[in-house]
């Protein structure tokens, strides 16, 4: 093991560009296989060449029946453009964070150490979790300090993720790579049916459409866009992708792809390049109805959606980039081809006919409440209050009641567009600009565009943890709109 702690911890320094990291990522994980301290992902110990590396799946400890996950952020540095070493932040690495694992009905604990020397508050984006451990900005920790929320998982299989929700520096601390995907899985027939071996036939796909300036270094502040020499790579994974799309071998013949727009901003859109349909079978907080024919896949800031894939040839994913903050840059970029498996030829299973049973919330009679998105002189704000302080987001947060079904119409009063997010529980879209929702846009959200002059209209209802002390949180995901006040607490008070 001491031999190969050199090779581990060069991994991704200074002069390494994205092959050698790949490649060097394959030799480490051969050499570490058994050593479960530092154990790399199947994907990724067979990652070479072009090959996607797919993040290590975290294992857990047990502690008098609670699961334990340890996590430590800390800054580093990684490689987004070649031969240019930009500075860093990650869990349990130097940029992006292990996948967590957890099941429903399981008790767990997520101990994370901040080894920032700044302030940090990591949110559990999507999870239902009681208010004291959901990790908005108000559970900020300082330096050195270890922060232990313990709940149990109650919630359907879902693709969740984690990232900092701290007041003030959120856009700064994603971009420089402190996020991570959290996986909740159930024991529905659904679960059973579809693709489930991490790394081979179940994989997670991190989009990131990450600023780089001519100095290496990261940027998040939409004002610094315009400056020469900058650079906008497509990050998947931690990997940026180049003229070649990264390769993945479905060695199955068929692939679950959990997909999740980790971008500060951007809108992106992914689709196949021959033009044909992907399944979707989940959007963010559970599988759909149905498996659902798209031709593409839209994901807000923030946003997640599941895809299956039969690959019975080489098949190329692309996505559009839309963004309008700061500067123009929209594009189009290859960055997956998966390609057939020797072992994945002949017939396969059909999908199951239905994966979930989502009844539509009646709102008849239900007058909405109306949550303003607001600009005034460059602050945003929630119904015109710039949450950029604790005491101002505390003094006008939204009250609801535990178990009510609560009717929002959000609506956007500022010149830009935002993804709109609510923590705690998922919400049906009912209507956009007055119109009711059709296909995927039927299943469990917890993220949404709101474009500008838009009237969004959601349902949601507030179940099983309340307080009157400790608070939830509504925003915008696009992390700089967040950081310039456009958030304020959100308090379920028991009945």
């Amino acid at each position: 093991m001491d031999d190969i702690a050199p090779l581990v911890h060069s991994i991704g320094k200074p002069g390494m560009s994205r092959r050698r990291f790949i490649a060097g990522m394959a030799t480490a994980a051969s050499a570490l296989a058994g050593a479960s301290a530092l154990a790399l992902s199947e994907g990724t110990a067979r990652a070479a060449g072009n090959r996607l590396p797919v993040p290590e799946l975290l294992v857990p400890t047990q502690q008098g029946g609670v699961t334990v996950f340890a996590l430590r952020a800390a800054r580093a540095t990684w490689q987004l453009l070649p031969d240019v070493t930009s500075g860093s932040a990650g869990f349990n690495g130097p940029y992006l964070g292990p996948t967590l694992r957890v099941r429903n009905g399981q008790r767990v604990r997520f101990e994370v150490t901040n080894g920032l020397d700044e302030d940090l508050a990591v949110h559990w984006h999507g999870a239902h979790v009681p208010p004291q451990d959901d990790g908005g900005v108000h559970a900020a920790f300082g330096p050195g300090q270890v922060w232990k929320p313990e709940f149990t998982v109650k919630q359907q299989a879902a693709t969740l993720w984690y990232h900092p929700h701290t007041m003030g520096i959120t856009a700064r601390q994603i971009a420089q790579g402190l996020a991570g995907m959290l996986i909740v899985q159930d024991d529905s027939a659904a679960s059973r049916a579809l693709p489930g071996t991490y790394g081979t036939d179940d994989v997670p796909v991190i989009l990131q459409s990450v600023a780089v300036g001519p100095d290496g270094g990261i940027r998040y502040e939409s004002g610094s866009f315009s400056e020469p020499g900058m650079a906008f790579p497509l990050v998947v994974n931690g990997v940026a992708v180049d003229d070649e799309p990264l390769t993945f071998t479905a060695s199955t013949g068929r692939v679950r792809l959990r997909l999740l727009n980790a971008s500060l901003s951007e809108t992106l859109t992914v689709r196949r390049m021959d033009g044909g349909k992907l399944t979707q079978v989940a959007t963010e907080s559970a599988f759909l109805n149905r498996p659902t024919q798209v031709a593409a896949v839209r994901m807000p800031a923030g946003a997640r959606a599941e895809v299956v894939v039969d690959v019975t040839r080489e098949t190329v994913l692309e996505t559009m980039v839309e963004t309008g903050v700061g500067r123009r840059r929209d594009s189009r970029q290859s960055f997956l081809t998966l390609l057939p498996g020797s072992g994945g030829g002949g017939r396969r299973t059909a999908l199951p006919a239905r994966l979930n049973t989502i009844h539509r919330y009646d709102v008849s009679h239900l007058r909405p409440r109306v949550i303003a998105l607001t600009e005034n002189g460059g602050m945003l704000g929630i119904n015109g209050v710039s949450g950029t302080t604790m005491k101002a987001m505390d003094a006008h947060e939204i009250v609801v009641r535990e178990g009510d079904l609560e009717l929002w119409e959000v609506v956007n009063r500022s010149p830009r567009n935002h993804s709109f997010h609510v923590h705690d529980v998922p919400f049906q879209v009912i209507s956009v600009n007055g119109r009711p929702p059709t296909g995927v846009d039927l299943g469990w959200r917890d993220t949404i565009a709101v474009h500008r002059g838009a009237r969004v209209r959601i349902a949601m209802r507030f179940t099983d943890y309340a307080s009157d002390k400790y608070t939830y949180m509504l925003h915008c995901h696009m992390a700089e709109h967040e950081d310039l006040g456009m958030m304020t607490s959100l308090k379920v008070r028991p009945r």
